[in-house]
C-alpha cells in the first residue's frame, strides 16, 4: 500500500509540472496466462543439448499500470510486472515482481519510448522463433532501453528500432545488450521486409575469462497474402548469421538457413508450416573445447531446433487465435509438431490475455 501511495504522489507531482496543459489520468492492467507443454518422450533428436526435453511452463502475469498523459501525445507510465509460476515453491505469493516505468511519445505515425517497457509495444510477432522462443518471449517481458517506430499510412507498413540493455557488467551478470531492427512494406498483396538482431555478449566482472561474443542475425523476407475463401500467407526468407567469439580468434562464422513459410487460415483457425534448411546457426552453444565455457540459451534464446545437425527443421502448427470484447480479451490455442530430420516432438500451448486501459480523469472535463 505504501508503494502505491508513493506512485500516486509521484504522478501528482509530475502533473503539477505540466500545469496549464490538458491532462489525463489513465488506469489499466495487462493479464496473461501462459501454458506451454512439450512432449518429446525418449526421442533422440539431432539437436544436442539438455534443453531438448519434455517439460511444462505454466504461469500467469499481471501488470497493473497507471499513467499521466498531457498534450495528447506524451504519457508517463508506472507499473509492476508480477509473475507467478504455478506450483512453484519459491514463494507462496509471487515468483517475481519487477518494475516497469517509461515515457511514451505517440502520434498516429510515430511512437518513441524510453525506460523499462513491455515487449508487446514492438512488432514481436514478426520475429521468427530463430530469434526468440515462445517461452523466452513470455518470461523476458520487459525491455530496458528505447524504442522508435514509424508506421506507414495504412496497410501495416512500418519500420522500428529497439535497444534492450539486458545485463550490467558486474560480478552477478555479463554486460549484454541487443539492438533490434525490423520493417515491413506492403504493396497490395505482396510484401517484403526484414528482422535483424545484433547481440553484444560481453564479460562478467571477476570471471576467470572475460570473453566477448558478437552475434548478428538477419532475416530478410518476401511474401504474398491473398484470399481465396481461405486467407493465404506464403513467404520466402533466409536466416543469415555472422558470429564470433573474440577470446578464440576474431574470425567470423556465418552459418545460414533458408526459410519457407506457408499459412492458411479462416474463422480464427490456422495451419502454419515453416520449413528451414541449412546449417546449425548456434555454433557457440557449448562454447569451445579449449575452455569449459557453455553459453547455452543465455547467448541463443531462439528455438533449440535451429541447432540441428541434419540441415532441416520443420515446424507445423494448427492453432486457434481470436480476440473478443473489442480486442480486450485474446485467446490462442496451438498444437505444434517439431521435426529436426531425425525425430518428432510435439508442443501444446494455451495463452489467454486481457488488456485494459481507460481514462479515469480528463482535465478538459473539469474546467472551472
Amino acid at each position: 500500500m505504501n508503494r502505491m501511495k508513493r506512485l500516486l504522489l509521484l504522478l501528482i507531482l509530475c502533473g503539477s509540472f505540466s500545469a496549464g496543459h490538458a491532462q489525463e489520468i489513465l488506469l489499466g492492467a495487462d493479464f496473461k496466462m501462459y501454458f506451454d507443454n512439450k512432449e518429446f518422450g525418449s526421442n533422440k533428436f539431432a539437436v544436442p543439448g539438455l534443453d531438448i526435453e519434455s517439460g511444462t511452463d505454466f504461469a500467469a502475469r499481471l501488470l497493473p499500470r497507471i499513467g499521466i498523459r498531457w498534450d495528447e501525445k506524451n504519457t508517463l507510465f508506472i507499473a509492476a510486472d508480477m509473475v507467478k509460476n504455478f506450483g512453484s515453491a519459491e514463494s507462496a505469493y509471487l515468483s517475481e515482481v519487477k518494475p516497469v516505468f517509461y515515457y511514451q511519445f505517440q502520434t498516429p505515425r510515430v511512437t518513441a519510448v524510453a525506460g523499462i517497457f513491455t515487449r508487446d509495444m514492438m512488432h514481436d510477432d514478426d520475429y521468427s522463433t530463430a530469434f526468440f522462443s515462445e517461452s523466452y518471449r513470455f518470461f523476458h517481458n520487459r525491455m530496458n532501453g528505447v524504442l522508435a517506430q514509424y508506421n506507414g499510412q495504412g496497410g501495416g507498413s512500418y519500420v522500428e528500432f529497439v535497444c534492450d540493455w539486458e545485463g550490467m557488467y558486474s560480478e552477478l551478470s555479463r554486460e549484454k545488450f541487443r539492438i533490434l531492427l525490423a520493417g515491413r512494406h506492403y504493396l497490395n498483396r505482396f510484401y517484403y521486409g526484414f528482422n535483424y538482431s545484433m547481440f553484444h555478449f560481453a564479460g562478467q566482472k571477476g570471471a576467470e575469462l572475460e570473453n566477448v561474443v558478437d552475434l548478428q542475425l538477419l532475416n530478410p523476407c518476401v511474401g504474398v497474402k491473398f484470399n481465396a475463401f481461405f486467407d493465404f500467407d506464403i513467404k520466402l526468407g533466409a536466416l543469415l548469421t555472422a558470429q564470433r567469439d573474440r577470446s578464440f580468434g576474431h574470425s567470423w562464422e556465418m552459418p545460414c538457413m533458408g526459410e519457407f513459410a506457408f499459412k492458411i487460415s479462416r474463422w480464427g483457425l490456422s495451419l502454419d508450416e515453416r520449413l528451414y534448411v541449412g546449417d546449425n546457426i548456434h555454433p557457440f552453444f557449448y562454447g569451445h573445447p579449449e575452455e569449459n565455457i557453455g553459453y547455452g540459451r543465455e547467448l541463443y534464446p531462439g528455438e533449440s531446433f535451429f541447432r540441428t545437425d541434419q540441415k532441416v527443421y520443420s515446424r507445423t502448427a494448427l492453432s486457434y487465435r481470436r480476440s473478443f470484447f473489442n480486442d480486450t480479451v485474446s485467446v490462442r490455442a496451438e498444437f505444434a509438431a517439431h521435426h529436426d530430420g531425425t525425430a518428432l516432438g510435439t508442443q501444446q500451448m494455451l495463452v489467454v490475455g486481457v488488456k485494459l486501459l481507460k481514462t479515469v480523469y480528463n482535465s478538459k472535463n473539469h474546467k472551472k
